[in-house]
């Protein structure tokens, strides 16, 4: 019996352990850059140290840390040298960063379709949105699975732009052997609580193998000065912000990605079990991982397919569907959910194209006039978002001390759902299809 009906649940309160996982080296390390933290100074200790380590880590000689992916991103843009009216490739299936920071440039996104088996950027469709005013493509690492970034690469060359690579989701992940981070001309990452690699509360890390381009970020960083360390002259030389991460984020971060290389492989072999686990299940479609890259799991998406149960559209349509397996699914204690319900270009911003106000950047006299935002000009993305559930987060995090025991509590919720009370499901999928207004 399903757990909605009565049943019992089967995943038992606390047999997941949540993210991120803390060990005693996490909470010395904060103690220590707390002790170390006054009299206060800047940049401290701890921040030096994470930028040396995840340079080291990923082979790339700037790093800056910044106290969000945003700003991370934000800094790629203007180190680009990205300028009001001009335009930068986003795909249409990511979450809003990876386009806002395009509009912090006054700068105008276009977004591009995603790939239906990867969710990330199809390099198929990235020419025909190219235009005089292009000047750079943000290639997106999505759910812990990194772009297609040679073949975004060649196209990126073929026309002069500069190829930024949004790392937010994928720490530890690999394309071709090479590590996520350094797969662009830059990258921005996110060290959000939540992320493969986390601060527990906020940061970022933004790397480039280019001395102007790392220049021209750290005065983003602080303030459009130079970072102290060269003599701090109070000189703003361009628009700049206060991006520094807060030394006890950069601290926590900098432990855990002393442990990055084994909690990869933990997730990777939690993907990996799991799929093999969910393997002849009707009605979900796990993640897909091509062969040239490793996938390390921020999230674990699964596209709804009600179409191998034999439903009837007409009769239920997806979207009831969806919500009958994800609220049968947590009620069994698996915490499921809708992730990004639409494409980005769908948000209400770029539907009303109010932007920071008087319509700008769209507005400002620089850009393109006549920019709309049609969300059926990117189908694949449209039905990503209409099919997608994702496992991932605390309740359901593929991340250690979670094992390939926990995955096979997760597939067996799966197995119960969709196989051995599938008619009980299929009932609830009808009612929430005749609720539907």
């Amino acid at each position: 019996m399903l757990a909605l009906d009565g049943g019992t649940r089967l995943v038992p309160e606390g047999a997941v352990a949540p993210w991120p996982h803390i060990v005693d080296a996490d909470r010395k390390a904060v103690l220590d850059a707390l002790d170390a933290a006054t009299p206060w100074h800047w940049p401290m200790r701890a921040v030096r140290e994470l930028e040396e380590a995840w340079g080291e880590y990923i082979s790339m000689p700037y790093v800056l840390a910044a106290n969000s992916g945003t700003a991370a991103l934000h800094m790629a843009i203007a180190a680009a040298g990205v300028e009001p009216g001009d335009e930068v490739l986003v795909p249409a299936d990511t979450f809003l960063a990876s386009a806002s920071c395009v509009l912090q440039a006054n700068a105008i996104p276009v977004f591009v379709d995603t790939d239906i088996d990867t969710f990330t950027l199809d390099p198929a469709l990235i020419e025909e949105r190219i235009t005089s005013r292009t000047r750079a493509i943000i290639a997106v690492d999505l759910n812990g699975l990194p772009a297609d970034h040679d073949a975004l690469a060649a196209v990126a060359d073929r026309h002069g732009l500069t190829l930024i690579e949004d790392a937010a989701q994928a720490h530890g992940a690999t394309y071709r052997g090479r590590p996520v981070g350094s797969l662009g001309a830059m990258s921005g990452a996110s060290l959000n609580g939540s992320k493969t690699l986390s601060a527990l509360g906020e940061g970022g890390l933004f790397a480039t193998r280019d001395e102007e381009q790392f220049k021209l970020a750290r005065r983003v960083l602080m303030f459009g000065e130079e970072l102290p360390g060269q003599g701090r002259d109070y000189n703003a030389r361009i628009m700049g912000w206060n991006y520094r991460i807060d030394v006890l984020a950069a601290a926590f971060a900098r432990s855990q990605l002393a442990r990055l290389p084994e909690m990869t492989r933990a997730r990777e072999a939690n993907g990996a079990a799991l799929t093999t686990a969910l393997a002849g299940v009707p009605g979900i479609r796990p993640p897909v991982v091509p062969d040239d890259r490793t996938h390390v799991y921020f999230f674990y998406p699964l596209l709804v397919t009600p179409e191998e149960l034999g439903l009837d559209p007409a009769d239920v349509p997806v979207e009831a569907f969806r919500d009958a397996l994800a609220e049968a699914v947590n009620a069994e204690g698996l915490g499921i959910m809708r992730w990004q319900p639409r494409p980005v270009p769908a948000q209400t911003l770029f539907q009303d194209l109010r932007g920071y106000g008087r319509g700008c950047p769209w507005t400002c006299g620089h850009a393109t006039p006549g920019h709309a935002y049609r969300p059926q000009e990117y189908p694949v993305s449209e039905e990503i978002c209409r099919r997608r559930l994702v496992l991932g987060q605390s309740f359901s995090s593929l991340g250690p001390p979670n094992d390939e025991r926990t995955m096979r509590l997760f597939a067996d919720v799966f197995h119960k759902v969709l196989v051995e009370e599938r008619d009980c499901l299929l009932a609830l999928a009808r009612r929430r299809a005749a609720e539907a207004p």
